[in-house]
């Protein structure tokens, strides 16, 4: 292919990335994505592009072919980072990136901030309990802000994205687990998740909250009851607390059953390339959704 064929299209595949049509996108994109050798250089170009969704289309791409995880002084590429909380956090505000190129991250993270401030505000001045600081988050989080579960489209897509969730105050168990971390870490609050089946929940110092449900306290009792198993299982919690790259996997598992169920299979295949890039890092595990 001579020059002026190869600069219309560069030309043509830009006009199509920062297009609106997501059909011919995927298309594209998949067609891309089988020609590695062929558009490398276009597409690490258009990475650095200044339409953000260019940007974020084109950084998908690399991230399929493994060209958009970082490299050491060697070249050698380096594992995501997923083995802190605020890794976890900046793995959501990518992932909302990937498919909402206008998502503003750094709004979200001063809202979160902001959130920080005001559960500081609520705890007690001297020693802190963790029913104290759960006290705290809830009054914030649930009755100030109005974060709650979202009964009426539990499994639409938008419950799985950090921004929408923040946007809404509506959620799934995993991700309004995730606001309650990150907010009430920003505090130094050692907020943790806790990877219970079909339904995540999370913890402060061995006591065990509810995030879907207004951060109610669920007691050893509680938590036989709605798991169906014996109390004594829940005599210490911590043995389910959940890591980030548990966490970021157990995420983009919802997204996949969301997807699915849409049938909306172009996202459903840019978010198993997403699982595949965590699986293929750390090894894979198996979750329960949600």
């Amino acid at each position: 292919m001579n020059q002026p064929q190869e600069a219309q299209q560069a030309k043509a595949v830009e006009k199509i990335l920062a297009g609106d049509d997501a059909d011919l996108a995927d298309l594209t994109i998949r067609e891309i994505r089988s020609q590695e050798g062929r558009y490398a250089s276009l597409i690490s170009d258009l990475a650095r592009s200044p339409d953000p969704k260019i940007q974020a289309r084109a950084r998908l791409i690399l991230r399929f072919w493994g060209r958009g995880m970082k490299t050491d002084i060697s070249g050698a590429v380096v594992r995501p980072e997923l083995s802190t909380w605020a890794h976890l956090e900046s793995f959501c505000w990518q992932l909302a990136e990937m498919e909402n190129p206008e998502v503003d991250a750094a709004f979200g993270m001063s809202y979160l901030d902001r959130m920080g401030e005001a559960i500081e505000k609520n705890l007690p001045r001297r020693s802190i309990s963790p029913t104290d600081s759960i006290s705290a988050l809830r009054q914030v989080l649930a009755r100030r802000e109005g974060f709650r579960g979202n009964l009426d489209d539990y499994f639409h897509p938008s419950n799985s994205y950090l921004h929408r969730v923040l946007e809404t105050k509506q959620g799934i168990p995993l991700t309004l687990a995730l606001v309650y971390i990150f907010a009430g870490q920003r505090t130094g609050l050692e907020v943790y998740g806790l990877n219970t089946p079909g339904h995540y929940l999370a913890g402060i110092g061995g006591v065990v909250f509810d995030p879907f449900h207004g951060g109610v306290v669920l007691s050893a009792d509680d938590l036989a009851a709605k798991f169906g198993t014996e109390r004594a299982c829940w005599a210490n919690p911590m043995f389910m607390r959940a890591t980030p790259r548990d966490t970021a996997e157990r995420m983009l598992v919802n997204l996949l059953n969301s997807y699915s169920r849409r049938g909306d299979e172009a996202r459903h295949a840019r978010t198993v390339a997403y699982l595949q890039m965590i699986e293929e890092s750390f090894g894979g595990s198996d979750f329960d959704p949600y």
